[in-house]
């Protein structure tokens, strides 16, 4: 049975919240009512943020574990493509009145892996009470040699675009975990728990940071969907480009669903939630690139190329005309 016993902010920040606050020197174990960040000599500080609320980041049936997990790794994943190594945290806690003492220690539990995965620890932030659903918003600081921060917009025309990992797994997982039916057969119970694990929880590039740093001329993580991200970093950079579908990354378990049912590929380039990184290099630099990542353990796929901006913004199919997508990235509005 639910624990319904009242509990108070400042039981909930002592209880399950400070603790991950431990090794911060700047977050003064939560006492106080702001933390301080002294980056290293040398180093700028890159802050980024996102907010997941229950019913459209995270199913409201969801192990909290995986919530928070996923709160935190979104945010790395921001701080991946920008070259920037984890530091701290601020997290921000939207609870319905009494909120179960299991869900909290679910949230300290799945935080408190995350931490351990990503290497940052939490630094502060806020607790309140709200009628509406759950949900959980953090700010993250990375640290980055100074002038080394790579945008979104740096990409220039003849740049080869590459794409780390795989593509598709979360969003095909998500519709599995909302009860959408695989073609028969097509799935094994294996890849069903691939792809939904691949929603569940999302893995930043951790081990791509250097890389990203040190070869890309413009980079951004896959959050909203390859073909609409994709789109993005073409107009912030205010260049064209072209994607080849046939070159996009997919696992074992997407190809297996998208050979059966094809028209679940757009639902691997438009649903989002990969987490992978995007990035554009020169094309002098590809061979590098693929050479460094090889040597860290990051599979890296080349995938399109950079145009000029009167050449506009393509995924082409394998007979090399435009893909006809009814939407291009999962959208908030």
């Amino acid at each position: 049975m639910a624990d319904k016993s009242h509990i108070s902010e400042t039981d909930i920040i002592a209880r399950y919240f400070a603790p991950l606050a431990a090794e911060t020197p700047g977050a003064f174990s939560l006492r106080d009512d702001a933390g301080l960040i002294q980056p290293p000599d040398g180093m700028d500080v890159v802050l980024t943020t996102d907010v997941i609320l229950s019913g459209v980041h995270f199913l409201e049936s969801g192990a909290p574990q995986d919530v928070a997990y996923k709160a935190l790794a979104v945010n790395v994943s921001d701080l991946c493509a920008k070259g920037a190594d984890p530091a701290v945290y601020l997290l921000s806690l939207a609870l319905p009145d009494n909120p179960e003492e299991r869900w909290l220690e679910g949230i300290r539990e799945g935080l408190a892996e995350a931490q351990t995965d990503f290497g940052c620890t939490l630094l502060g932030g806020d607790t309140v009470r709200t009628p509406g659903p759950a949900t959980l918003s953090i700010t993250a600081a990375g640290y980055v040699p100074k002038g080394q921060m790579v945008h979104r917009f740096g990409a220039g025309e003849g740049d080869m675009v590459y794409v780390t990992g795989t593509i598709g797994d979360a969003a095909l997982g998500l519709l599995l975990s909302q009860g959408a039916n695989a073609a028969k057969g097509s799935l094994s119970a294996d890849q069903v728990a691939f792809l939904r694990e691949r929603y569940r929880r999302p893995q930043p590039r951790i081990a791509a940071i250097e890389i990203v740093r040190a070869h890309a001329n413009a980079a951004m993580d896959v959050s909203d969907g390859l073909a609409g991200d994709f789109f993005k970093l073409c107009a912030a950079s205010g260049v064209g480009g072209s994607i080849d579908a046939a070159k996009v990354p997919t696992s074992e378990a997407a190809a297996s669903w998208i050979t059966v049912q094809p028209e679940r590929f757009h639902n691997a380039i438009t649903g989002g939630d990969d987490y992978e990184i995007l990035l554009t290099v020169s094309r002098n630099a590809s061979a590098d690139i693929e050479t460094a990542c090889a040597q860290a353990g990051i599979d890296v796929s080349p995938i399109g190329r950079i145009l000029s901006a009167d050449s506009g913004v393509e995924i082409l199919d394998e007979n090399g005309n435009p893909l006809e997508l009814s939407q291009k990235s999962f959208s908030h509005f």
